[in-house]
């Protein structure tokens, strides 16, 4: 008993002994905040270089060619003008602020980016570490790590769209709205994009023969999937053909080939072959899925 009373004593002492302010990491600190206002700065767009040290440099996904603070408000600024909008929500952020063995003080944050591309309403969500070196209560390091791969094809394909012929644009105009109609069942928008004369087939057989006909195909399953959403995942365009690889999902709440709802998800993957006129409008879809993915995820038995 009294070895315990001893060591007891021997930490309480130990601990009453530190010196104030010497915490090794902690999650409140006048530097997290400065940091909570340098990303509340990016939302706003109110861009302010006080907080860095006029020798900072700041390194993203990078080791070498560090940017200078004037230069890292140049390069956000450059990239805003590809966003319809970009922000750090406030929701699920994490900071600490971190004093090292050699005495550097560190703040780190994990964030979640939130972006929509300007020139097709692309949207993404990209998590992103930041973290800061501090003295005398200013920004001397920043350096920023995050995977911009899906971004940078999304760009990619939009330039390749903006090199496109007249014709290759028409048709690239039409796929966009072909899409949204399927998105928002909005049988006037796919109308637009057909001939009069259009014909869908599935896996081979004929199911459309005019827009009408497409319109009716739409409804079936927007009315048994009221969410019933289209995704592009790929799109090849040749001179008058476009070959897309799509995925559809949805909820079943509605009656579906004469079954009743099952109130079940579905996603199932597909290819289809599109062919334009020279005006850039539809012509013929050849589609090609596997119905009986939808009717297993259903728990239902297909059609004869």
């Amino acid at each position: 008993m009294r070895k315990l009373s001893l060591l007891v004593f021997v930490a309480i002492l130990f601990v009453g002994c530190q010196p104030k302010g010497s915490e090794r990491y902690t999650q409140n600190s006048p530097e997290i905040d400065t940091v909570k206002k340098l990303i509340a700065n990016y939302n706003s767009k109110t861009y302010d270089t006080s907080m860095y040290a006029d020798t900072s440099k700041t390194f993203y996904n990078t080791k070498d060619n560090s940017m200078s603070p004037d230069e890292t408000i140049a390069y956000h600024q450059e990239f805003d003008k590809t966003y319809k909008s970009r922000s750090f929500p406030d929701k699920d952020q994490e900071y600490e602020m971190v004093l090292t063995d050699d005495g550097h003080t560190w703040v780190n944050c994990w964030l979640d980016w939130q972006g929509t591309l300007a020139a097709n309403n692309q949207e993404f969500n990209i998590p992103i570490h930041l973290t800061y070196q501090f003295i005398d209560g200013k920004i001397v390091r920043e350096h920023g790590h995050w995977d911009p791969s899906a971004l940078v094809l999304a760009m990619q394909e939009i330039e390749k769209v903006n090199n496109m012929s007249v014709d290759g644009k028409a048709i690239h105009s039409a796929i966009t709205n072909i899409t949204n109609a399927w998105n928002t069942n909005d049988k006037e928008m796919m109308a637009s994009a057909m001939t009069n004369s259009f014909t869908r087939t599935e896996n081979g057989n004929t199911i459309a023969k005019n827009p009408k006909d497409y319109a009716g195909f739409m409804d079936i399953y927007h009315g048994a999937f009221p969410d019933f959403t289209v995704k592009i995942n790929k799109t090849l365009i040749n001179d008058n053909k476009v070959y897309m690889y799509w995925t559809c999902t949805g909820t079943n709440t509605g009656k579906f080939m004469d079954n009743p709802p099952t109130n079940k998800k579905i996603k199932t993957h597909g290819f289809s072959v599109w062919a334009f006129d020279k005006n850039g409008k539809a012509i013929q879809e050849d589609a090609f899925y596997d119905n009986l993915v939808v009717f297993n995820q259903l728990g239902l038995t297909p059609p004869k």
